[in-house]
């Protein structure tokens, strides 16, 4: 069907790999969640951490991210080998060095090699991380953090640069905010030491907890104080395991707003609603039917979805990855709609994508400050009948999987360029969607 109606947009050209959508269909069926690449990429950071082998299944070993991930690792000294659909990983040859500016550029995790080095106690120099284009991320908690535990660290305007050092015998850090990353580093720094470091105000999102769980079943000493605060004791070394990586909750919130969006109904496998409660919860008062069941969560449309404002905050807040997906639920509700971003500015460019389908969206200054500084955006969202395909821009990760949610939604054909960056997330966004019936292909030229 997608192919009989690909004429629709028109005769221009695309030279460049792109999704063919043909909307306006229900979604149904069932599926099963892939690994979680936000806890799949510190986990293989933290795999390296080790002279004996780790081994790690559930990697969603499709991802790009992924694959510059074992490169840069690799690249690094460590040993990362993919066998069938396991990932073996040993970091005892490591030695550190100067990454590649065009692999480290493009992925954000790229930061987690200094917590790496610096667990190894050699040099690393990281020309400055990259990711998506998502406002101002700044990496200053990681240079402190780094530096409060007693690493040499030096900061330029080319990169990050860990000299060989040592750390202190005992570090007290307190994050302003709980911050993903900077959480991991001071893990990946201190695992492996004679030291002890409390660290306040730790992130303890699902896949933080994922790698803290990996860290013990190798040997790592970490415990939780508080509800935010952990002690890392350093051991002598780390050993052997063998690890599975939880499911993707934000495929899955992909998965349900994609349902709710087309008015359809599915069964998502390997999820929990356990580790989305701030979105059902939202979801569910929008009229979204979403129950817990046997390793898994059902999902329904039964009736017309209402507006409901939302503000992004640090688990156990509503996620900012997982914000625009609300957006799309709201482009037909009943009513108007405000999403607040206070984690990243500029996170709104997908919105003016959404417009062009039909959508009525104004992004407003929201007269506040993000955790990083910047200005702050609100969403204004006006509910609207209808929407109709066309071309789109998968704008970064999680603005591109909405863009590819709505053109679901929308009543003919879309076609959605620059997948690199969709894909940097979802590595089997066609086969999930067609298996829930979903009129899509990737066209490759």
């Amino acid at each position: 069907m997608v192919q009989a109606h690909s004429r629709a947009l028109g005769t221009k050209r695309i030279s460049e790999p792109y999704l063919l959508i043909e909307g306006g269909y229900p979604l149904s069926g069932e599926v099963s969640l892939p690994g979680a690449k936000n806890s799949a990429l510190p986990a293989i950071v933290a795999a390296c951490l080790s002279d004996e082998e780790v081994v790690l299944h559930n990697v969603p070993l499709e991802l790009n991210d992924v694959a510059k991930l074992i490169k840069l690792l690799n690249d690094s000294g460590a040993n990362v080998e993919i066998r069938g659909d396991e990932l073996h990983c040993k970091g005892s040859a490591w030695m550190g060095g100067t990454l590649n500016a065009e692999l480290a550029g493009k992925i954000r995790h790229s930061l987690l090699l200094l917590g790496a080095a610096a667990h190894w106690r050699s040099s690393l120099f990281l020309p400055l991380p990259g990711g998506c284009n998502i406002g101002s991320r700044k990496h200053d908690m990681h240079v402190s953090a780094l530096q409060e535990l007693g690493f040499a660290m030096e900061e330029s305007e080319l990169g990050l640069h860990l000299r060989e050092s040592q750390p202190k015998e005992r570090t007290v850090i307190t994050f302003p905010y709980p911050t993903f990353g900077g959480t991991l580093n001071v893990l990946f720094a201190s695992v492996r030491s004679q030291a002890v470091v409390e660290l306040h105000n730790a992130a303890r999102n699902p896949e933080v907890l994922d790698v803290i769980k990996l860290l013990n079943d190798m040997g790592a000493n970490v415990e939780w104080l508080s509800s935010n605060s952990l002690q890392i004791t350093g051991v002598e070394r780390l050993h052997r395991a063998d690890f599975t990586v939880m499911s993707d909750r934000i495929i899955a919130s992909t998965i349900i707003s994609a349902v709710g969006a087309t008015k359809g109904s599915a069964t998502i496998r390997n999820a929990t609603t356990r580790i989305l409660q701030s979105e059902v919860a939202v979801w569910r008062q929008a009229g979204l039917k979403i129950e817990e069941i046997d390793n898994g969560i059902y999902v329904e449309w039964n009736r017309p979805l209402e507006a409901v404002n939302v503000t992004t905050a640090a688990y156990p807040g509503f996620h900012t990855d997982i914000q625009p997906l609300h957006t799309v639920l709201m482009m037909n509700a009943s009513g108007t709609s405000e999403m607040r971003e206070t984690i990243l500015d500029g996170r709104f460019s997908y919105c003016y994508e959404l417009n062009k389908l039909g959508a009525n969206i104004e992004v407003k200054d929201g007269g506040f400050l993000c955790v990083n500084g910047a200005a702050g955006q609100t969403a204004v969202i006006h509910g609207v009948d209808e929407l109709y395909g066309t071309d789109l821009v998968a704008t970064d990760i999680r603005g591109g999987a909405a863009v590819a949610v709505a053109a679901l939604a929308a009543v003919g054909t879309s076609r959605i360029t620059n997948l690199y960056q969709l894909e940097r997330g979802y590595g089997n966004f066609t086969e999930i969607f067609t298996a829930l019936g979903a009129q899509i292909m990737k066209v490759n030229h």
